[in-house]
């Protein structure tokens, strides 16, 4: 590692940390107060921010990889929708669910890699029809989610309503998926070469990817049933630290979790604060303040054609 990206991960590193502290002291105004909001309100939901952000940028840096293709995530391939419309269904049909949302959104996660793995994965050397087979699914899962909770009164989609029971399923996830990361990450490496010449190394490429497809979809599940689905932030976050980087796949992820977690971070402080005590949601606002970064990847690449 470079001094260059010694700096730029110190200076990522240290924003999430100011953003952290602003999220938990500011606006507290009654002393009296501060216990009960602190610990009840804003902690649960500052860590769960910590546990989406890493969501969000492993799972795109290891579908990535797995599928050789540099432009998807979890988003454009239909797992984040599809968690989100399960959830969606089983919590209208047995409201009581909520509570275990976070469990099953990461189930969900897993279904849906499955059902991709079974179908259009099958695909993958065919970028064109990866890519549109899997946003076409996506949509329709959106689609389907809007339609379904347009008149139930089902409360999804932020990170408002962040529970400590959430926080633990999503520990409990989280510790489950570093156990799969510790068996299968000093393969990562290996996605950046040829299928041929991973086989000639003697690896199983088929169930290292599936490992590592696990991993990405249990946590992107997880994080949806809170937050919702995120369009493209994933890939614009994998490309940003890819480009300015230029590390490879495994030195990466460290790089790519922390901005993640700083941009979740950022936008769930504005759309929390900017118009309190209105809340905005969160993912929408994720959105736009990555349009930008997107804009600066594009005109990069057309310099470079």
């Amino acid at each position: 590692m470079t001094n260059k990206q010694k700096l730029s991960f110190g200076l990522m590193f240290s924003g999430c940390i100011f953003l952290a502290l602003f999220q938990l002291i500011y606006k507290i105004e009654s002393q009296s107060d501060w216990q009960l909001i602190i610990i009840q309100l804003r902690l649960p939901r500052l860590i769960f921010e910590l546990g989406t952000g890493l969501a969000i940028g492993l799972s795109a840096v290891l579908l990535a990889a797995t599928l050789r293709q540099p432009y998807l995530d979890g988003s454009m391939i239909g797992i984040a929708s599809g968690s989100e419309l399960t959830i969606a269904l089983i919590t209208v049909l047995i409201p009581a669910s909520l509570i275990y949302r976070v469990l099953i959104g990461a189930v969900a996660g897993i279904l849906c890699l499955l059902l991709l793995r079974s179908s259009i994965f099958k695909y993958h050397n065919r970028v064109l029809f990866l890519i549109i087979g899997g946003f076409c699914l996506a949509m329709f899962f959106n689609a389907l989610t809007t339609i379904l909770t347009e008149s139930s009164g089902w409360a999804g989609k932020s990170l408002a309503n962040v529970t400590w029971l959430d926080v633990g399923w999503l520990a409990l996830i989280t510790l489950v998926a570093i156990v799969f990361w510790q068996k299968n990450s000093r393969y990562l490496d290996y996605f950046a070469l040829p299928e041929l010449q991973t086989k000639q190394l003697g690896i199983d490429e088929a169930k290292v990817a599936l490992s590592l497809q696990l991993i990405a979809a249990g946590l992107l599940g997880a994080v949806t049933a809170v937050l919702g689905t995120v369009f493209f932030a994933g890939v614009v976050v994998n490309q940003l630290i890819r480009e300015y980087t230029h590390l490879g796949i495994a030195a990466r992820v460290p790089f790519v979790i922390v901005f993640s977690i700083l941009d979740v971070l950022l936008a769930d402080t504005v759309a929390h604060f900017i118009f309190y005590p209105t809340e905005l949601p969160t993912n929408a606002v994720l959105l736009v303040l990555l349009a930008p970064a997107f804009l600066m990847l594009l005109m990069r690449w057309s310099r470079a054609i």
